[in-house]
């Protein structure tokens, strides 16, 4: 239920930024989420008592985490000027089994034959979508792809170094991070002269700062209360449970951008983007079906360096370590340690 209700919530958050960014920049509007979502999220943990869970155990592996959610925000939302929220998340779907294929390196989870045809089921789909031999093809409809990697690959962080940190102070660590890009971006477009053609063309994301309306300030409010919920949510769902287990039932998301596109902006799905749709939901679900039970690794959390010289790395990974100099030798089981 918390991946279902997290993802219904991301499916709001992406229709009201769609709706934000024609009137700012995904820059103005990332660091003002945020900004207000730190708020909100600091309410949160002293109404429920948990005040001290606002900061993580550790720095180095949320902090990395950060960095990897931020530019998959960035670019699926650069892409939702160009893209119907239906053709933009489909695609962006793909991330799910990009997590399956990264939790078998990483996390050590069994794939098997079903996983691997799932794989390559929602690969089609996102091929069926973007239709790279159309002429109409463009670089942004990769964006969502792109944003999909990046996805993967903060998911996986959660699972592997950030199992023992409290989801609050996770997603206070995003939320800073993405204000503090956000600043960054909206102070350089400000005092750096930009091509007004550029401009134009990429309005979201070489746009400078625009004065806040009515309507933008409520649905900044709206969009950090739904990134909230949305993201907390995700992050105690793949703390509790198997990275594989979790990730099909993201694809609940699939149900709820297509009602948006043509209930707010009277765009049905064309019949390649529902084919594409229904590909990558296929791939979802036959990576339910997998084979035998994943193994749960424990917590990694070794401190806030992960390249000090005597630490070992997971056996997982490649059943090796790393030490000062790049000499690699076999690792010691936890035991010898």
């Amino acid at each position: 239920m918390l991946v279902v209700g997290g993802m219904m919530a991301f499916s709001v958050q992406d229709l009201v930024v769609k709706l934000i960014l024609a009137e700012m920049s995904v820059w103005q509007m990332q660091m003002l989420r945020s900004l207000t979502g730190m708020v909100l999220l600091a309410i949160m943990a002293i109404l429920v008592g948990q005040r001290s869970s606002l900061w993580p155990s550790q720095w180095v592996w949320p902090f990395v985490r950060a960095v990897f959610m931020a530019f998959a925000y960035v670019f699926f939302y650069v892409s939702l000027p160009f893209l119907s929220l239906s053709q933009a998340s489909a695609t962006f779907f793909i991330g799910p089994m990009l997590i399956t294929v990264l939790a078998a390196i990483f996390l050590g989870e069994r794939i098997g034959w079903r996983r691997i045809i799932a794989v390559f089921t929602g690969f089609c789909g996102v091929v069926v979508i973007v239709q790279p031999w159309d002429k109409e093809f463009s670089i942004v409809m990769l964006f969502p792809a792109a944003a999909a990697g990046c996805y993967a690959l903060g998911v996986i962080i959660t699972r592997w170094r950030c199992r023992a940190d409290p989801a609050f102070s996770l997603s206070m660590m995003h939320n800073f991070f993405y204000a503090l890009v956000g600043a960054e971006m909206v102070l350089i477009l400000e005092l750096v002269p930009v091509d007004p053609v550029a401009v134009s063309e990429w309005p979201a994301l070489l746009g400078g700062w625009m004065p806040m309306t009515m309507a933008a300030t409520g649905y900044i409010l709206i969009t950090a209360i739904t990134h909230t919920i949305a993201s907390t949510s995700a992050v105690k769902a793949y703390q509790l449970a198997d990275a594989g287990k979790i990730a099909p039932l993201e694809y609940t998301y699939l149900a709820f951008a297509p009602i948006w596109d043509m209930v707010v902006f009277n765009n049905p799905p064309s019949p390649a983007v529902l084919g594409g749709m229904a590909l990558i939901a296929a791939g979802g679900v036959l990576v339910s079906w997998r084979e035998g039970r994943p193994a749960r690794p424990k917590p990694q959390n070794y401190g806030e360096f992960p390249w000090v010289k005597t630490r070992k790395l997971d056996k997982n990974l490649f059943g090796t370590r790393i030490e000062i100099g790049f000499r690699l030798s076999k690792a010691k089981s936890r035991e010898e340690i």
